[in-house]
C-alpha cells in the first residue's frame, strides 16, 4: 500500500525551518538524479524547524534497484505525512526515524531507518511550545490516499481512525 524504497536509499537532507514546508532531496540507487522535495506540512515536535541529515544502507551497485526506482518521479511534491526523528515526545509512537510523506505522483512513501542513521541539524524548538502534529489531519491525508488508490483500481476504500471510519470512497462508475 505504500511505496518502501529504504532499501535504496543513499543519503538525503530534509528541512522544516520554514515552518508549513518541507525541502530537501534524496538519493536513491537506481536513480540518476537525486530526488528533490516540495511538500506541505511540518516535522513532528520532535525536530520540528529543523534539518535532517540522513545515510541509508542502499548500493549504488544493486542491480535490482534500477528496476524498482524506475516509476519514481525525481520531483516530490505533495504532503508531509508523519516525519520524526524518533526522540522524545514520541507523538506519532515510534522510538526509531520514520519519514513518511504523501506524493502528487507516487503516493504514500515511507522510509523507517534506524536512529544512528539520522543527524538533527540547527536547533530545535522547545516541543512543549509547539502543537502535535494532528491526528485528523494525518487520517484525512490517508484517506486521500486510499480515494486516489481506490479510484485507480476501481474497489472501495475505507479509513479508520481513532474515532472511527473518517473516509470512504467507493469507486465512480
Amino acid at each position: 500500500m505504500a511505496w518502501r524504497p529504504a532499501q535504496y536509499l543513499l543519503d538525503g537532507t530534509l528541512d522544516n525551518s520554514v515552518l508549513g514546508r518541507v525541502t530537501g532531496w534524496m538519493r536513491f540507487a537506481g536513480l540518476d538524479h537525486r530526488v528533490t522535495f516540495d511538500l506541505k506540512g511540518d516535522f513532528h515536535r520532535d525536530i520540528r524547524g529543523a534539518k535532517i541529515s540522513f545515510t541509508g544502507d542502499g548500493d549504488a551497485s544493486d542491480p535490482t534497484a534500477a528496476r524498482y526506482m524506475e516509476n519514481f518521479y525525481v520531483h516530490q511534491k505533495g504532503k508531509v505525512g508523519d516525519i520524526t526523528a524518533g526522540l522524545p515526545p514520541h507523538d506519532f509512537g515510534v522510538r526509531y526515524p520514520y519519514i513518511e510523506w504523501y506524493g502528487e505522483h507516487n503516493g504514500r512513501v515511507v522510509i523507517e531507518l534506524s536512529p544512528q542513521q539520522v543527524q538533527v541539524l540547527g536547533t530545535l524548538r522547545p516541543w512543549t511550545q509547539l502543537k502535535p502534529i494532528s491526528r485528523q489531519e494525518q487520517a484525512e491525508n490517508m484517506a486521500e490516499f486510499l480515494g486516489e488508490l481506490s479510484a485507480e483500481f476501481n474497489a472501495t476504500a475505507v479509513a479508520v481512525g481513532p474515532e472511527g471510519v473518517i473516509a470512504t470512497a467507493k469507486p465512480k462508475h
